[in-house]
Formats: structure tokens, sequence, C-alpha cells
């Protein structure tokens, strides 16, 4: 059976309708990726510093030497400062740890541990001096 001429101008009005929506489809997708792309930079086309503040590095509880004080625990990365902190007192250890890990001041340290203050500050500064030249001695 032969489609009539009222079903032939129908199909092909239809079938203009879809090709003018799918070229309209075309041209919104393009100008959106026009417009993405005015806003993108390329990873190749930045520095590495920006780079590098994207990237994330894993962590991992081997990667870390603990050291337990009181109730909590400190992991320490270096290698080298860990093995400066083993080679301190017990008591200077704990004061240096207490203040640059879990950033207590003298005054907190001293009441935590029943010293004086100033026992305290000397504890601290002497084991700094024995760390800073451990590392010195022990750098590669």
């Amino acid at each position: 059976m032969k489609p009539s001429s009222f079903q032939t101008t129908i199909e092909n009005q239809f079938d203009y309708i879809c090709k003018r929506a799918m070229d309209d489809e075309r041209k919104d997708y393009m100008k959106a990726l026009s417009r993405q792309s005015k806003r993108e930079t390329l990873f190749s086309d930045m520095g590495d510093y920006l780079v590098s503040q994207f990237a994330t590095v894993d962590s991992y509880p081997s990667d870390f030497h603990i050291f337990t004080l009181n109730d909590s625990t400190v992991g320490v990365e270096s290698d080298l400062l860990s093995e400066a902190l083993r080679n301190l007192t017990d008591k200077k250890r704990e004061i240096i740890l207490l203040y640059y890990f879990m950033d207590m001041n003298d005054t907190e340290i001293a009441d935590l541990l029943k010293l004086n203050r100033s026992t305290v500050y000397r504890h601290r500064t002497s084991g700094l001096a024995f760390i800073k030249e451990f590392m010195e001695e022990n750098e590669e």
C-alpha cells in the first residue's frame, strides 16, 4: 500500500523537526564545550607547584615510629628524628613530645609531670640541643 501524499508530508515534516532538534542539540553541546574549555586548564599547562597541590600521599601506621605518652600515642615519620628521640632520657623525650606534638606549654607540662616550669624549660632546651647535634652528626 502506497502512503498518501498527506502521510508523506507529515513524515517529511517530522523528519525535518527531528533533524532540526538534533542539530540544535549539537550546537548547544558545542557551545557548552567551548564555555567549559575557556574555564578549564590542562594539567600539562600548569606548573609543578599547582599540580602537587592536588596530589595526596597515603600514610600507613608502619611509616611512623610510635612513642607512647600517658594516655596517647605520637607518631614520628622521620627515622632520624625518631632515633634522636630514642637516645634522649625518658623525661626529656616526654617533655619534647608533649611540647611539640601535643601543643602543651611549659606550665601545662610542669603541672602534668609535677615539675617546676623552669625544670621543664631546661629539659626541653637541652633536649633540643641534643637532637640538633645528633641530627647534624648523623645527617646523610
